[in-house]
């Protein structure tokens, strides 16, 4: 019963909507009308700016977090840990809250995640990150490029094994939520970091 209030809180708090709750209750915007109408950091970005961006990101990163490291302490197991990281991006992903389950792509949630599981494979996917960014100017990309660095630097560093299968869940979350990203990317029709959206810009 423990491990099962442990997990359908993970789903609970990965599916609330920051993005959508701090740009419709404190910026008057519906942030699905607009860009993407993805309610991640990277469309709240476009459309209201960084320090909206940012407040985003750090609330997507810490639902990640908190279920996961709670789990950590409370089921005393890594591999379970693993397991409500990965119902957290779930509920992310495909929230509850949201018309049609759409949620957000799960990056900054899976990066709340990673640093439970492993802080260092974490902090290097970001390494990898970064220069992806810099160089294909897709955020999309980066990110899909983290996502999937994730489980191989865990290989690499030698974690335990049960829990680097669990974290294969987050590239492949990752992929599946960020499909038309990929679509777009490969038909020239993505947007590239830095660009902004018209408020009267649909999607």
């Amino acid at each position: 019963m423990k491990i099962f209030l442990i997990f359908l809180m993970s789903y609970f708090i990965g599916a609330i909507p920051s993005g959508y709750i701090i740009s419709r209750y404190f910026f008057k915007t519906d942030i699905t009308k607009y860009g993407s109408g993805n309610i991640g950091t990277t469309n709240v970005q476009r459309t209201l700016g960084i320090k909206p961006a940012l407040l985003v990101f750090v609330l997507d990163v810490l639902e990640g977090f908190i279920p996961t490291i709670v789990a950590l302490y409370v089921l005393n197991s890594m591999p379970l840990a693993a397991i409500a990281g990965a119902i957290t991006i779930l509920g992310h992903d495909y929230s509850i809250f949201m018309p049609h389950f759409k949620g957000g792509k799960g990056i900054a949630t899976s990066l709340g995640v990673a640093i439970v599981l492993s802080p260092l494979a974490a902090v290097l996917s970001l390494v990898v990150f970064a220069p992806v960014l810099l160089i294909t100017k897709y955020v999309s990309v980066g990110s899909i490029a983290a996502v999937i660095a994730f489980p191989i630097l865990m290989f690499i560093l030698k974690r335990d094994v049960v829990v680097f299968l669990i974290s294969l869940s987050i590239p492949i979350l990752g992929i599946i939520s960020h499909r038309e990203n990929i679509k777009r990317v490969l038909h020239g029709n993505e947007k590239k970091f830095g660009e902004k959206v018209k408020i009267d810009e649909t999607h």
